[in-house]
């Protein structure tokens, strides 16, 4: 039997042994509701800080965020309510840690919030848990926080998911080789490569877009030399105080997920918060919400909203591979560069009938050229690495042989940057006739760039309209009509040559009218695609040929629908440094209505600025045994 002391001394302990956790629990929770306190009289979550990282929009009183994963917050109404989201993340911050690993404490988790809230709240760090975030601090061991950089990967004429282009940030350190630096990207997660699916997809937000960090020469490779994108750099002026924030900010949101909009909340808008969470008094995104009822963000408007608020110290341009390949051919005549095709692609010999025409320099910058077109087709994997080595040492042996270069070093020249490039949207006013019947014609697009417009800071050979739509009134029947609406509207030339084979393609949907047996030209559903080759003669002229599908849909056809095919050219040309022409023609028959539909038309563009230009147009068509003409004249400004 126990004795009553011994009984006491027993239970003492027993109590302190249960108590003591609870005790230490109950003080965590009471240091974390006085924390929310104070940070409610501090109104932090009013903060613009605050507001950046959880990409809240104000609507009135009400606020919702932009991202759409619940896995950001940690709050039940988290997305829609700053307070309680404020909240929330404080009680999880100063939660005890369990030992070991601690990657999913509130710590390590949201670095970027952490830091924040102890540093508004004034915490006192000796107080605060300290988590072991392993993952945290391996990425930042390798990630230097010193420098950033907006990058700008141009558009590429063959590639759908390209078309606008695209937008990514690059941290480094001051004397960091830049290859060696890393990544900050958001992007939709698609496979689809088929330039319709994506286009429509990307429209009703049916991708997911995530963040990632990763080095930036994977990202470098995939551009530049995977898919012929030149890239450029505009280096920020952002502190590395700030960039540092900048990636603690990208590196809680890694594995969120949010609804990618084309025009919207895309790459370019979303990377505006990170600025905003890297230098808080910037209102980036807000600048979009404010100005237009509705609102569209490309890739280039970032490069022109960030240079506006002042943070762009230097601009770089790095050519794609093909790009190099193409200017470096240019500069040799075409024995020469035959013969460098020759060497990377010919029998292993190594050596052809052109070599006994050319000089020594001509020779050693053809092998140069080869070596070069040798990395390309490997990068591709046109070419087995085994091939590879053999081709590539063989000219670089035989390059080496030739002796030092009397030519300068390449250097490719410069185009005009992207933000240079006229704006994005497009309202024409003009007029015209058609078979004597004149017309007032109003055509608004609010996005991008046609074939017409001029090249600055665009893809030459690219056209890209959504949404283009455009009505008529018709001065003598005193009537107004939707003339066309162009819902998806790409054209995509890409010249071939010796080096390159790209296939050009093009396709539309939308609404516009045809004249038919009975006279009557009513609005019909079309859907046009096709696929051919394109060349480029002369200087800034393009030839093209295509097989065309072609499928309308409307009640007054015999089966309520006309299928047809046929051929169709043009020819693109800058006639001068502001006048760009393009003549093109088709002849479409169709199947099942049993008629041929004919179109030849000049179209031309007269720049008077950056931001307005005269547009003519002539054309002539004939469908169902009607031939008719039509020509207009109209100003348009770009907006």
């Amino acid at each position: 039997m126990l004795s009553p002391c011994l009984f006491i001394v027993l239970m003492g302990g027993f109590l302190i042994a249960v108590a003591a956790p609870a005790t230490a629990a109950d003080q965590a929770a009471v240091a974390a509701e006085q924390a929310v306190e104070r940070a409610m009289a501090l109104r932090l979550a009013e903060e613009r800080l605050w507001r950046a990282l959880m990409r809240y929009r104000s609507k009135g009183e009400r606020h919702q965020s932009l991202v759409d994963d619940p896995e950001y917050f940690l709050s039940a109404d988290g997305h829609r309510d700053p307070q309680s989201e404020l909240a929330a993340s404080i009680r999880a911050m100063l939660e005890p840690t369990g030992g070991g690993a601690d990657d999913d404490h509130f710590i390590c988790r949201f670095p970027a919030r952490s830091e924040w809230l102890i540093k508004a709240l004034e915490l006192d760090q000796e107080s605060l848990p300290r988590p072991d975030c392993r993952q945290l601090d391996e990425a930042l061991a390798v990630i230097n926080t010193h420098s950033a950089a907006l990058v700008f990967p141009a558009a590429h004429n063959n590639g759908p998911a390209s078309m606008f282009g695209h937008t990514l940030l690059r941290v480094g350190g001051a004397d960091q080789n830049e290859l060696l630096s890393h990544a900050i990207n958001y992007a939709a997660f698609a496979t689809d490569t088929n330039g319709f699916i994506y286009a429509f997809k990307g429209l009703f937000g049916m991708y997911n877009g995530y963040f990632n960090i990763m080095p930036y020469y994977e990202k470098l490779n995939e551009y530049n030399d995977l898919e012929h994108r030149d890239v450029w750099e505009y280096r920020l002026n952002l502190t590395p105080e700030e960039v540092r924030r900048m990636v603690l900010h990208a590196w809680e949101m890694q594995g969120i997920a949010s609804d990618y909009y084309y025009f919207d909340e895309n790459c370019s808008f979303m990377l505006l918060f990170l600025l905003e969470v890297a230098r808080p008094e910037l209102e980036l995104a807000q600048e979009y919400w404010d100005r237009r009822l509705f609102f569209w963000v490309l890739p280039s408007d970032t490069i022109h909203t960030v240079r506006r608020a002042g943070l762009i110290e230097e601009i770089k341009f790095r050519p794609a591979m093909a790009t190099r390949i193409e200017h470096r051919a240019s500069l040799l005549p075409p024995e020469a560069a035959q013969w460098a095709h020759d060497l990377a692609t010919g029998p292993e010999s190594g050596e052809n009938s052109h070599e006994t025409v050319l000089d020594l320099e001509e020779r050693r910058q053809g092998r140069e050229l080869a070596a070069e077109y040798l990395r390309y087709l490997y990068s591709r994997r046109q070419i087995s690495e085994d091939e590879f080595r053999r081709r590539f040492m063989s000219v670089l042996r035989a390059r080496s042989a030739d002796g030092r270069s009397e030519s300068a070093a390449l250097e490719v020249p410069r185009p005009s940057p992207p933000e240079e490039g006229h704006d994005p949207g497009r309202i024409t006013v003009g007029g015209g006739g058609r078979d004597g019947n004149h017309f007032l014609e109003l055509t608004w697009r609010p996005a991008y760039h046609d074939l017409l417009d001029h090249d600055e800071g665009f893809t030459p050979g690219a056209q890209i309209n959504f949404f283009a739509l455009s009505g008529r009134y018709y001065t003598e029947e005193r009537k107004a009509r939707l003339h066309r609406l162009d819902l998806v509207d790409i054209f995509s030339l890409a010249p071939r040559d010796l080096f390159f084979s790209p296939v050009s393609w093009k396709v539309r949907f939308g609404l516009e009218r045809k004249e038919l047996k009975d006279g009557i030209d009513p609005l019909y559903l079309g859907v046009n695609t096709g696929g051919g080759m394109a060349w480029e003669f002369f200087d800034e002229t393009i030839f093209y040929t295509m097989l065309e599908a072609d499928l309308n849909f409307h009640d007054r056809f015999r089966d309520k629908a006309a299928l047809g095919a046929g051929p169709g050219l043009g020819i693109l040309t800058s006639l001068t440094t502001n006048w760009k022409a393009h003549l093109h023609g088709r002849a479409m028959f169709y199947g099942l209505e049993r008629h041929e539909h004919y179109r030849i038309a000049l179209d031309q563009n007269y720049r008077l600025s950056r931001n307005s230009g005269i547009v003519l147009k002539g054309s002539w068509e004939r469908s169902f045994g009607h031939s008719r003409g039509e020509a207009t004249l109209a100003v348009s400004r770009y907006f």
